[in-house]
């Protein structure tokens, strides 16, 4: 930026360390507008600046929520993991049970047709 504007008729970008304050402040979005490109192609390579950072916003904010959403995820899937292991622990005693019953009532049966 300090190439394309410093010497430019009422350019405010007249050292590097005014082109890096414009930089920082245009690429973290905040933009205070103390410090404006004046050129045409200033204010061309203002807006790719300007996408570049609202890019690296989005994708700072799209793989922080997406960390939230996979250790929500993980979460829940351990709970449902958790919850299914019980099921089938119940559904084994029951299976063992119904098993006893069948022995005892064949037994019983047995006992009974021989008497």
């Amino acid at each position: 930026m300090y190439a394309v504007e410093s010497g430019k008729e009422n350019s405010q970008i007249n050292s590097v360390l005014d082109a890096f304050w414009w930089a920082v402040t245009t690429v973290t979005t905040v933009g205070y507008g103390d410090i404006i490109p004046v050129s045409d192609a200033g204010k061309i390579l203002a807006i790719f600046y300007m996408f570049f950072g609202i890019g690296i916003l989005v994708i700072f904010l799209s793989v922080l929520g997406t960390n939230f959403y996979k250790k929500r995820f993980e979460a829940d899937s351990k709970d449902i993991s958790h919850a299914q292991s019980l099921i089938l622990k119940k559904m084994d005693d029951l299976e063992k049970n119904q098993e006893k019953i069948e022995q005892k009532l064949t037994g019983l049966l047995d006992s009974f047709n021989k008497k």
